[in-house]
């Protein structure tokens, strides 16, 4: 629990430039984070899997659901049941221990940085993104209730983009540039759906 409750505390401080912040926006964004991480920093420190649902995507009941909930109890957000508010307390609380911790500064900026790349999207296309990652996609399909992130389908696929933009066109993309790629894939699916069904 204490590594969801860290996990939100870092990416809600990310969003708090919106007003408010849809509950289901922040497990997406957390959720692609967590499948990308490994891909992104050569680590994941947080999950192995995750509980999801056919209709949110993250499930309910969820250990991030938990969390967010103890964070709304200990006066760090105000939430209802879609949307929840930064409180001040929240903001001083990330900034002292961004101040005092390297790890946690760290962590911040790369989730910052992570929060930069998926806010130049609109939220339809965030929630098309996270339908589309494979594991989740698999596990849909499958109709299982938890998605595994050991077995990560987007890390194939993401070195997959990679090694054939360095090899066949001669472009050293960075993690984050090859990533943003992938984005902008599923984006361009999404439109391409959205003018099919026009």
């Amino acid at each position: 629990m204490e590594k969801e409750k860290y996990l939100l505390t870092l990416f809600i401080y990310a969003l708090k430039r919106k007003e408010t912040i849809s509950i289901n926006t922040l497990f997406r964004c957390v959720y692609i984070y967590m499948v990308a991480i490994d891909y992104l920093y050569g680590t994941n420190d947080f999950k192995q899997e995750i509980v999801i649902d056919s209709t949110i995507g993250v499930g309910e009941y969820s250990e991030l659901y938990a969390a967010l909930k103890e964070l709304n109890s200990e006066g760090y957000i105000s939430s209802t049941d879609v949307i929840l508010t930064v409180n001040p307390i929240l903001t001083q609380f990330i900034e002292e221990l961004a101040d005092s911790s390297t790890k946690a500064r760290k962590d911040l900026n790369s989730i910052m940085y992570f929060v930069d790349i998926l806010s130049s999207y609109s939220e339809d296309v965030i929630l098309s993104i996270f339908f589309n990652e494979p594991n989740f996609k698999e596990a849909m399909n499958r109709n299982q209730e938890t998605v595994s992130l050991k077995n990560n389908k987007l890390r194939t696929l993401l070195e997959e983009f990679e090694k054939l933009s360095n090899d066949n066109y001669e472009k050293n993309l960075d993690k984050y540039d090859v990533f943003t790629s992938w984005l902008d894939y599923i984006f361009e699916k999404y439109l391409y759906g959205k003018k099919q069904n026009v």
